[in-house]
């Protein structure tokens, strides 16, 4: 069995995650804040890997405590020349050093395992090209693909409101108990089940990028778009 411990962070109202194999110890450490130590003692962990779901510097401010201990992995088309100035120049300004290095090696369907519990890799562009979710039966780590009251913005670099669309019609397909922990708690939710979020999820995909973007009256300050 995997269980989840959301760790949140006043900061960019992130969410990030430990996934631990009940069984064996392992787990995965996804998006690690800057102040990860603060939640959780490193040394006692049987971390096989830390995950960036996307390489935005939010998601990437903790890398540095991982650095050199475990692989820090993330999706290959997150890789790109491009998204590696911009994003490394970016962690820099918000982290005062330079970012470790991320092996970019992540594929949809990439084989991850705690235990004998296999964790899928779903490829969800849009937010960024190489965004991912992480799924296994009953639950989904979404990054910033959805939220619970919103959906990630596609008006940034490499951003793209066609890749989203398709990213959220393919989750909304998944089970509706799936439970759903996001990469941000905006709007003050933590967690819900893919059911109660659907018809917002159908709402937002509905709308054309520049419509949804200008026409909103509450888009929330970072990286997420929210209903009006």
């Amino acid at each position: 069995m995997l269980r989840v411990r959301q760790i949140a962070t006043p900061s960019f109202a992130l969410l990030s995650y430990i996934i631990i194999d009940s069984e064996s110890g392992e787990c995965f450490v996804i998006d690690p804040p800057a102040d990860f130590n603060a939640h959780a003692d490193i040394a006692s962990l049987k971390i096989k890997a830390v995950i960036n779901t996307h390489i935005h510097p939010d998601h990437t401010m903790g890398n540095h405590l991982f650095s050199g201990k475990v692989p820090i992995l993330a999706h290959t088309d997150e890789g790109s020349l491009f998204q590696r100035i911009m994003n490394s120049s970016l962690a820099a300004v918000f982290t005062a050093r330079i970012p470790p290095k991320i092996s970019f090696t992540l594929i949809e369907g990439s084989d991850l395992r705690l235990g004998d519990i296999p964790v899928e890799v779903l490829h969800t562009p849009g937010h960024s090209p190489g965004s991912i979710c992480l799924f296994w039966p009953g639950n989904l780590l979404s990054g910033d693909t959805i939220f619970i009251e919103g959906i990630g913005r596609t008006d940034i670099p490499g951003g793209s409101f066609r890749e989203i669309r398709a990213s959220i019609e393919r989750l909304i397909a998944l089970p509706g108990e799936t439970k759903v922990w996001p990469g941000h708690s905006y709007g003050g939710r933590y967690s819900a089940n893919l059911r109660e979020i659907v018809p917002l999820l159908r709402q937002m995909i509905r709308s054309p990028d520049k419509n949804l973007l200008h026409n909103s009256k509450r888009v929330l300050k970072y990286f997420c778009i929210a209903p009006a």
